[in-house]
């Protein structure tokens, strides 16, 4: 077989693939991670109706807000988005509210908003099938020389979602500056 004969087979096998990923993978999962959160908000707002959390509470509004930004707005954003926020200010505090929301929070609600941080993420990684295969073996480098944290990467993805609007556009601390 000649070479362009090839290359054209490979074309075609990686397009039927991409098509494959991104119209039943990609919405599949991503469909699997909004219901998981939807029960996850469920979940919380049982909690306040058995009178087991304080509805009126800031920890508990707080986690409620960020479940529905990351149902709504999470699934328009892709992984580069959080690398560029990471990579721009590695060592960025906390904010505020955040803070707060670590002081006051039952085990419960923090429990919540780990594994909406953690589902951010998945849902993030969905919508950057390429920068994930790439970042895993940036990550095994990583982990391999001893300088992979991974408190910190969740602690920043916390971050990065938190300070998302609610109107679905990316903060503009994560958007690359045009010179």
């Amino acid at each position: 077989m000649n070479v362009t004969a090839t290359l054209i087979e490979v074309f075609v096998i990686l397009c039927i693939i991409n098509l494959f990923y991104w119209h039943v993978v990609h919405k599949t999962l991503l469909r699997a991670l909004r219901f998981r959160l939807f029960a996850r908000r469920d979940e919380l707002r049982w909690m306040a109706i058995d009178g087991r959390e304080d509805h009126s509470s800031f920890a508990y509004r707080e986690v409620e807000e960020f479940i529905c930004k990351t149902i709504a707005v999470v699934p328009s954003i892709s992984l580069a988005s959080l690398a560029f926020s990471m990579i721009r200010d590695p060592n960025r505090k906390p904010s505020e509210n955040l803070e707060r929301f670590r002081r006051e929070a039952s085990s419960q609600l923090t429990k919540l908003s780990e594994l909406t941080v953690r589902d951010a993420m998945y849902t993030m990684a969905l919508n950057s099938p390429i920068l994930v295969i790439v970042a895993v073996f940036v990550v095994l480098a990583l982990w391999v020389i001893g300088r992979f944290n991974k408190m910190l990467f969740y602690q920043q993805a916390e971050q990065f979602v938190s300070e998302l609007p609610s109107d679905g556009r990316e903060p503009r601390e994560a958007l690359p500056q045009a010179a």
